[in-house]
């Protein structure tokens, strides 16, 4: 084992000086030369001869060194870590002889790794064979050759009007140009750092070269640049620097994962492609003609020369030249629109835009719009006529699109209203011509809403959808299936019965059809659901009517339709318009009786067992000017409906309040207590608590004399904030009854918890107690039912003393009906009051 020589290639000095002094230990006689690099390695490896040479890799190299490949004969001997076996693998296929795994601590694997060098060696000699060295000159060839290469490819890149870039497949970049630095404004130092493309990208972004929200770059790139370009590259992207130039980013992945990237400054370009644009927009503005393409033909209408853009066509040229226009057809012209065409060449007329529609030879439709003008010789006879065509296509599929737009759904792709109404009044000339009749059907789907708010707006056009594809199975084709708006459908149906009955005979079978059809279950993803509509039928054909009375009339009839019990049809009835006219004038009337304080209080007594006056109700009256007394059935629903129940119980609060300051100047009604009944509507308004404080505030009324009935309708939703409104009132002494009690649907455990002082038998319970069991059983009770509560109660419409007697027998204190009094002004009140005192 004497004169053994090795070449150590090691980049890591205190590796490689630990593994001398082991070396100098066991075999002292071993010549051993440390090279930090394979490049270094090089020369000693040409010009002298090793028995073996030891490589140890870096961790974070991932490709074997060149220097393996002059390594030819030599044994050689790997140190790598345990991530790199696979670059081992690959080695051995190259002659490497053996490989030890480096240990963490950088020692521990060295023992190892001279028994094997030992080995290695060994062998070598034992074989009796020389080991082989690279001749200097063919060393010296190699180093040129490679130099000269280096050197071209630097020369070359350097030439190149791009900048370019490479990365290794670790993502670091190898190879770039300077072009590349100019372009992209980057220092030589930070290239030599080798920085990944996440580096180079943050950089600029720091810089802001990508703008305000990377609004430099174009879609393609945009979310690439954004977020870090740590994603996969896209293959092109096109990016704006902050003086105006334009960059196009080209970017290719090699096999081994490494990418190469160039940039190209594509100013130029952009800025001719502009003017060209420009100037082709100035060229069209003064051009009468299209020029995509330019066409002759002789004076029989046979084509003789065309030129330009003809692809479009998708018709061969031998399959146009010599041939008429008509010869080759077109699927919008009939013989009729041919002949005039024909009529307007032999009269030697120009024609414009000439639209034509022909099927290509692949089956894709197209659209081409021809001019052209007749051409005379120098005697004035016809040559032929020459012009321009272009493809019109595209605005053809445009106005196609927005015709669907303006006169389709585009949800569900049928009718709108828009079209509806022009079907409609067409329909209406056509019944009176033919003298026939149509319907009008107006369906509404049912509980529609519920079915938003639950499973979703998406899920509610999925319904959508299939109960459109329904109605329009249920309908002839040339009936009209239209949606309205929302879930509101509309089907108009023409051709039916001139008699009135027949017609409408018809005009129910078809609804009863689309009822039993839109009845049936719908399969929304993975339920099922059950849906049912209310259709409203109004005929027309025997009396003119306009579009706008017909759907109105068609509307009215579904919501009759609904308010029967939803799920069935109704036809409209004339009532019904005479109905809603009168609706629409009392809610006139009602306005404008608000603003002229044509609306009054009443008051009826409240009255003890012994039919002395407590207090008494406040009942608002409307003293119309032309209709006389309104009854509160009648505006009182209108006003819940319309909204003015919130102004009119304003009004009312006001008004009783100003009356318990009446009734305070007296002796004989300072004791008396004041009820004013509370719409749900109104005691919701955020500043109930605060109008009701203010009316007390503003009249000087006492809070202890008033008392607010409240119904069991206000219970339904959100009773601590009820509970909380109550407190905040009962704290300044306003009282609370609960009105109509029995007939709501209040809960117990609620009932104890209201600031409540008095329950109200409803005047049901009362009118039938002596002849109904089941009547004086719910009367007796809430009587007991109160005393348990500790709550008073007061009977509404005791109007016999059959009744009293009864309510006395069971403990009831306070009464209220025709009895005891009627509602009356309170004059008229005060007056029956002084006799009786």
């Amino acid at each position: 084992m004497n004169n053994v020589g090795i070449l150590w290639v090691d980049i890591d000095t205190q590796h490689a000086a630990a593994a001398r002094r082991l070396i100098s230990e066991r075999y002292p006689e071993w010549r051993v030369v440390n090279s930090p690099t394979p490049e270094t390695a090089m020369a000693p490896l040409a010009s002298q001869a090793w028995d073996a040479v030891v490589m140890c890799l870096r961790p974070s190299e991932q490709e074997l060194p060149g220097l393996l490949e002059l390594c030819a004969g030599r044994p050689v001997l790997m140190c790598i870590d345990a991530t790199q076996e696979a670059l081992a693998a690959r080695a051995f296929r190259c002659g490497l002889g053996d490989y030890v795994l480096r240990e963490p601590d950088d020692v521990s694997h060295l023992s190892e790794l001279l028994n094997r060098l030992v080995a290695l060696t060994q062998g070598t000699k034992g074989q009796g064979q020389p080991v082989r060295m690279v001749d200097a000159r063919i060393w010296q060839e190699a180093l040129t050759m490679l130099q000269e290469q280096r050197t071209a490819l630097q020369a070359t890149l350097a030439s190149m009007s791009q900048g370019i870039f490479k990365t290794g497949p670790d993502g670091r970049i190898t190879v770039y140009n300077q072009r590349v630095l100019e372009l992209l404004n980057l220092p030589e130092s930070l290239m030599a750092t080798r920085p990944t493309l996440a580096d180079l990208t943050r950089v600029q972004a720091e810089r802001g070269d990508f703008g305000a929200g990377y609004s430099l770059v174009d879609r393609r790139g945009h979310d690439y640049v954004a977020q870090g370009a740590v994603a996969a590259a896209p293959a092109l992207y096109w990016r704006t620097t902050r003086d105006g130039r334009t960059f196009e980013v080209r970017t290719t992945t090699l096999a081994d994962g490494s990418l190469v990237r160039t940039f190209a400054d594509v100013s130029d370009y952009v800025r001719v492609e502009n003017e060209l644009r420009e100037s082709e927009a100035r060229f069209r503005s003064l051009s009468d003609l299209s020029s995509d393409w330019y066409w002759e033909h002789d004076a029989e209408g046979r084509f003789v020369q065309l030129a330009g853009d003809l692809s479009v066509n998708g018709i061969p040229l031998s399959s146009v030249m010599g041939r008429t226009r008509w010869e080759i057809g077109a699927l919008n012209m009939t013989e009729a629109d041919w002949a005039a065409h024909r009529a307007v060449l032999a009269a030697h007329q120009p024609f414009r835009d000439l639209e034509l529609q022909r099927k290509r030879l692949d089956g894709t439709m197209h659209w081409i719009s021809v001019s052209g003008v007749p051409v005379f010789d120098a005697n004035g006879a016809l040559r032929g006529y020459r012009g321009v065509g272009r493809d019109i296509t595209e605005r053809k599929q445009v106005e196609s699109q927005i015709e669907r737009l303006a006169f389709y759904d585009s949800l569900t792709g049928l009718p709108n209203r828009r079209l509806l109404v022009d079907r409609l009044q067409h329909a209406t000339l056509a019944v009176a011509r033919s003298d026939t009749q149509g319907a009008l059907l107006f369906i509404d789907l049912d509980n529609f809403k519920d079915l938003n708010d639950t499973l979703g707006h998406d899920t509610g056009d999925q319904l959508l959808l299939q109960v459109a594809q329904r109605l329009k199975a249920c309908v002839r084709e040339s009936d009209t299936v239209a949606r309205f708006g929302g879930d509101e459908f509309v089907v108009l149906v023409e051709g039916l019965s001139p008699d009135a009955d027949h017609a409408s005979a018809e005009a129910a079978l078809v609804a009863s059809h689309i009822a039993t059809t839109l009845g049936k279950p719908y399969v929304l993803g993975d339920a099922s659901h059950h849906s049912s509509p209310s259709i409203g039928i109004a005929l027309f054909g025997q009396q003119p009517l306009s579009v706008d009375e017909l759907l109105k009339h068609a509307d009215l009839a579904m919501y009759q339709a609904k308010a029967a019990g939803r799920n069935t049809q109704r036809f409209f009835d004339p009532d019904m318009q005479a109905a809603v006219s009168n609706r629409s004038a009392l809610e006139a009337d009602l306005r404008r009786g608000l603003q002229e304080k044509e609306l009054v209080l009443y008051y009826q007594p409240v009255v003890d067992g012994k039919g002395r006056l407590q207090g008494a109700e406040a009942l608002v009256r409307w003293r119309h000017p032309r209709r006389g007394m309104v009854s509160p059935a009648e505006f009182i629903p209108l006003a819940e409906q319309t909204g003015l129940i919130l102004p009119l119980g304003q009004w009312v609060m006001e008004a009783a309040c100003a009356q318990l300051v009446a009734w305070s100047r007296s002796s004989l009604t300072r004791q008396f207590f004041l009820s004013v009944n509370v719409s749900v509507r109104q005691f919701r308004q955020p500043d109930f608590v605060e109008q009701v404080l203010g009316a007390l505030d503003a009249t000087g009324a006492n809070p202890e004399r008033l008392k607010l009935e409240l119904t069991e309708s206000l219970l339904l939703a959100d009773v601590e904030d009820i509970i909380a409104r109550m407190e905040h009132l009962r704290r300044y002494g306003v009282g609370f009854s609960l009105d109509d009690f029995g007939t709501g649907y209040s809960s117990l455990s609620y009932l104890k918890r209201l600031p409540l002082d008095q329950l109200k038998i409803d005047q049901s319970f009362v009118r039938d107690l002596q002849t109904d069991p089941n009547d004086a059983a719910i009367v007796r009770t809430i009587l007991a039912l109160a005393d348990s509560l500790d709550l008073g109660v007061v009977a509404e419409g005791v109007e016999t003393t059959g009744q009293l007697e009864f309510l006395q027998r069971y403990g009831c204190k306070a009464f209220q009906g025709y009895l005891f009094g009627r509602p009356m002004p309170p004059e008229v009140l005060e007056r029956a009051l002084r006799p009786a005192l």
